[in-house]
């Protein structure tokens, strides 16, 4: 298939090349025309927006507040095939997706750090033909775990897991001076720079757009509380240091 990418920052740059040596001809897409003149002499294939619809899929990579004018400008276009994005949120979206011919809604469970595609799990969202969809996502990753869920339990989950995580990782590492860190600071600094949002624009998105972000803060409240009042103990012996094993281990699982 004929690919074009929209938006050349890590997260694009990783599918440019998965997508590529899946014999697809891929191009890619930038605004910014630095970057598009540094990877056009490392050999990375070009393509201006205008000749959008030549091709087969348009893959967005682009930070979440500017999927909507993605979206707008790929109607205007005319162009009437597959369009695949891969934000971290779906429901503040789904509304802007929906307008498109053939929308597919994709989240993939893994960092730019990734060195391959086999067994990395990415979620599906379906939007409005859920088996034409389906069957094109499994056509494009077929090493890849893809579990389907709706929209809004996409968001719920990325806030009862990938957004508390990073929470606490970035409040930890900013009440403590790096000069000072011992082994644990430095474990969840790495946690907090192999998170799937380690960049600070895409962690202020996360925080600001999803629904759910409210429901989060009460239960970080609820649990404080519970500390406060010695209501709320780890019981387990070695309880964090097996933590920090476990999250060590998918860190290197996934890099």
């Amino acid at each position: 298939m004929k690919i074009i990418i929209i938006g050349a920052g890590r997260m694009g740059l990783w599918f440019y090349k998965y997508f590529t040596l899946k014999n697809h001809e891929t191009y890619f897409y930038d605004s910014d025309s630095v970057r598009v003149s540094d990877l056009k002499e490392k050999g990375f294939r070009y393509s201006n927006i205008d000749e959008i619809k030549s091709f087969d899929i348009v893959f967005c990579s682009t930070n979440m507040k500017s999927v909507p004018g993605v979206i707008e400008s790929v109607k205007s276009s005319g162009f009437k095939k597959y369009f695949i994005e891969i934000s971290g949120l779906k429901t503040p979206i789904v509304k802007n997706l929906i307008t498109l011919e053939k929308p597919i809604s994709v989240h993939p469970l893994f960092g730019p750090g990734a060195r391959t595609a086999k067994g990395k799990k990415i979620i599906h969202v379906p939007l409005k033909e859920k088996e034409e969809e389906s069957a094109i996502v499994r056509e494009l990753f077929p090493e890849m775990e893809i579990t389907t869920i709706s929209a809004d339990e996409h968001d719920r989950l990325v806030t009862q897991t990938i957004q508390l995580v990073q929470l606490i990782s970035m409040i930890y590492n900013r009440l403590s001076i790096e000069g000072d860190w011992g082994s644990s600071q430095k474990m969840m600094k790495l946690v907090e720079s192999v998170s799937l949002y380690g960049s600070d624009e895409l962690i202020k998105e996360i925080f600001e757009l999803n629904p759910h972000t409210e429901e989060l803060k009460e239960n970080v409240m609820d649990v404080l509380k519970k500390i406060y009042s010695g209501d709320y103990t780890v019981i387990k012996k070695r309880y964090f240091e097996d933590l920090y094993k476990k999250a060590y281990k998918i860190m290197e699982d996934s890099l």
